[in-house]
């Protein structure tokens, strides 16, 4: 069952989580992991996986809306709220395959978590363990050891990010 399912997950990333049922008949909250708005509105098949409960299932989406804070989702075969209250808590998976291809300069978060960040003297400053979304731009967490260093994800300070590398080049800064 293990290395079925991380068959299953191998091309697929998580963009969201079931946190609550919607109404009566069956829709879902999905709480988002992406902004991305034409990969969530356009969802048509999906993995859905519970980590804990080492369950999954794939499922065919009708209907996507968006809410306050979630997207309402409704599945085929989900017809009644006690139906949907059986998906809380699971994540929703799509093909890495569907995700539009980003811009030159843009990249997902999954292309960026794990990369090692070296200045351009080739000195390692770590591993990117998490990514501050801070609304002008995006700042990496760099850690190595118990030493954790911010960066901005801006020209002005990353020289080159290689993504087939898993490497990200950075100019030496003040603060490092």
């Amino acid at each position: 069952m293990i290395s079925f399912l991380s068959e299953l997950l191998k091309d697929r990333i998580a963009i969201g989580q079931i946190v609550n049922t919607h109404g009566l008949k069956g829709e879902v909250k999905l709480y988002p992991y992406t902004n991305q708005k034409t990969v969530l509105m356009n969802l048509s098949e999906v993995l859905l996986y519970d980590q804990k409960r080492k369950r999954y299932l794939l499922a065919k989406v009708k209907n996507v809306r968006k809410g306050p804070k979630t997207y309402l989702v409704k599945f085929e075969g989900i017809e009644s709220i006690e139906d949907a209250e059986k998906l809380k808590g699971y994540k929703v998976y799509v093909l890495l395959s569907e995700l539009p291809k980003p811009e030159k300069d843009e990249y997902y978060f999954y292309e960026v978590m794990g990369c090692e960040v070296v200045l351009e003297n080739g000195e390692s400053l770590g591993k990117v363990t998490d990514i501050i979304e801070t609304g002008a731009n995006d700042v990496l967490v760099v850690k190595k050891g118990k030493k954790e260093t911010l960066i901005p994800m801006i020209k002005r300070y990353v020289v080159k990010l290689d993504k087939e590398e898993r490497k990200i080049t950075v100019k030496a800064m003040e603060w490092i």
